[in-house]
């Protein structure tokens, strides 16, 4: 395996352990610091997811074009000083309307980046070495999942925006160390044209109904987030530090179980290992709906993290196995544009019907479980499309530019 994966994955592991519970412990700032609505909330979040997105579509085509390099170091230099002035809002009480503005300039930054690192993994790894390659990097990035929630809910007691310094001083560090130890790892090249990629890209059937599976399944997994943040907290009243126990021990089981769970992959059909964990975060939505002590949303969170092990790898891996290898930033960055219509609508729609079952909270969670589970079993009808959209792509080149 190429070395650089495993930089990749420690400067992962770095940003997570910075990041990850500031975008745990926002919806609280929002909710109950500055004393916005649910629904409010979920604009918000939903917003910046297909601000996200957007973005990515962008950048995952520039990365093809200019390479990786420049996406990785120096793109994510605003970011560390954002997070920074974040943290000084927080910490100061300044206006929402300053929080929120911030924290939409990091979603910018960041997103400029992501494609990058996903092409990235796939220009070093072969492909038998691909899913191992994405592998890794999740391994280690949950690692740092699994530290950031207990520490951002420790820094929290101190004040809450702590976490967003914890946040800044981390970029800079992943920043350094990238510089000094991953090379360019893509050099674009023009080629003849034979096809023109975006009209390849589309009459791609296999890609557009994933992408569209995506927009759905994205609705519903993304009540894993703010929606499960607020239930805990809000209506629950768990504790914080239990909150943090819930999420790290998210990132914990990841490290636990990705590799057993990865040899499991490697033996199947990854959209079939993707309708499999799909099922798993349906079981987690359940066991939810019955039980709401600590001990119910640590099960819970254990069952949909086994989900999210057989969910997550198979994204890029199933994505940059029938792109042109020329376009794979491409794809990714269209992918999430396209999926991230679920998201919004995941953070807005969620966060609605979780505050109009407030009182009876279990009934929203036995909705958004089947949904899960309709929307997972849908993978297994396109298996044979997967299978021959991969042969296609290896007997056609795309143009670069």
């Amino acid at each position: 395996m190429d070395k650089r994966v495993w930089y990749l994955g420690l400067t992962r592991l770095i940003r997570t352990t910075g990041r990850v519970s500031s975008f745990i412990f926002l919806p609280l700032i929002f909710v109950f610091i500055y004393h916005l609505s649910f629904i409010l909330t979920g604009i918000i979040l939903g917003f910046s997811t297909f601000l996200m997105s957007l973005v990515q579509y962008y950048s995952g085509a520039m990365t093809d074009k200019i390479g990786r390099r420049f996406f990785l170091i120096f793109i994510p230099i605003p970011a560390g000083f954002l997070y920074i002035l974040m943290f000084l809002t927080v910490y100061y009480n300044l206006s929402y309307i300053i929080l929120i503005a911030l924290f939409e300039m990091t979603i910018i930054v960041n997103a400029l980046q992501y494609p990058a690192i996903q092409a990235a993994i796939a220009d070093i790894t072969s492909e038998s070495q691909r899913l191992s390659g994405y592998t890794i990097v999740r391994v280690l990035a949950n690692a740092g999942a699994a530290i950031g929630p207990i520490a951002g809910a420790v820094l929290a007691t101190y004040n809450f925006g702590y976490i967003f310094l914890l946040a800044g001083i981390a970029t800079f560090i992943e920043i350094i160390i990238l510089y000094f130890n991953v090379k360019e790892t893509y050099i674009p090249i023009k080629e003849k044209i034979y096809a023109k990629k975006l009209s390849y890209l589309f009459n791609d059937r296999f890609f557009l109904i994933f992408s569209i599976i995506g927009i759905v399944l994205m609705l519903f997994l993304r009540q894993r987030g703010a929606s499960l943040t607020l239930f805990a907290f809000d209506i629950e009243k768990l504790p914080i530090l239990y909150l943090a126990y819930i999420y790290a021990v998210n990132g914990l089981l990841v490290v636990i179980f990705q590799y057993p769970i990865y040899n499991i992959l490697n033996r199947m059909s990854p959209v079939i290992g993707r309708s499999i964990g799909v099922v798993f975060y349906f079981i987690g939505y359940i066991i939810l709906a019955f039980g709401h002590n600590l001990e119910f949303f640590l099960i819970s969170m254990s069952v949909m993290t086994i989900g999210e092990d057989f969910v997550a790898p198979t994204t890029q891996t199933i994505i940059t196995l029938i792109a042109p290898s020329n376009l794979r930033g491409t794809y990714i960055g269209i992918y999430n544009l396209i999926t991230s219509f679920g998201s919004l609508s995941g953070s807005i729609i969620g966060l609605y019907v979780l505050s109009y079952f407030y009182s009876d909270a279990s009934l929203f969670w036995i909705i958004f479980g089947i949904g899960t589970l309709i929307t997972g079993l849908s993978y297994i009808a396109i298996n044979s499309m997967f299978y021959y959209s991969k042969r296609k792509v290896n007997t056609i080149k795309i143009a670069s530019r």
